[in-house]
């Protein structure tokens, strides 16, 4: 009987650190996951396919109460996006490849992105 309970006091341990190994994972995953980081990149990536998309002469709106975050700055530097959401400014930049001149301009509650 005792070689079985000690059987089963093992199992129950090793169940217990599984659970709390996992748990810590998963709560690891998900805050990469939701983090400013992904949002901020998705938001440059975005803005890149619609510059890269644009004709002269067309000009876009992007709001700062966006869906992944509020917008407080785009800037176009040497081919690159660089978006700043929620006080996280951007380090790498998302490229984009216009010929074109992309110039944008801030106003209340919106951002102006014109291809010229």
């Amino acid at each position: 009987m005792e070689k079985h309970a000690e059987m089963l006091n093992q199992i129950i341990v090793h169940l217990v650190l599984i659970g709390i190994i996992f748990s810590l994972f998963l709560f690891a995953t998900a805050g990469k996951i939701n983090s400013r980081g992904v949002r901020q990149q998705v938001i440059e990536k975005e803005i890149a396919l619609l510059i890269d998309s644009a004709v002269p002469g067309m000009s876009f709106s992007v709001d700062r109460n966006n869906f992944d975050g509020i917008i407080q700055d785009i800037k176009i530097d040497e081919g690159k996006v660089f978006v700043t959401v929620a006080g996280l400014p951007s380090v790498r930049g998302y490229p984009y490849f216009s010929k074109y001149s992309v110039k944008v301009s801030a106003e209340d509650d919106k951002f102006i992105v014109s291809v010229k």
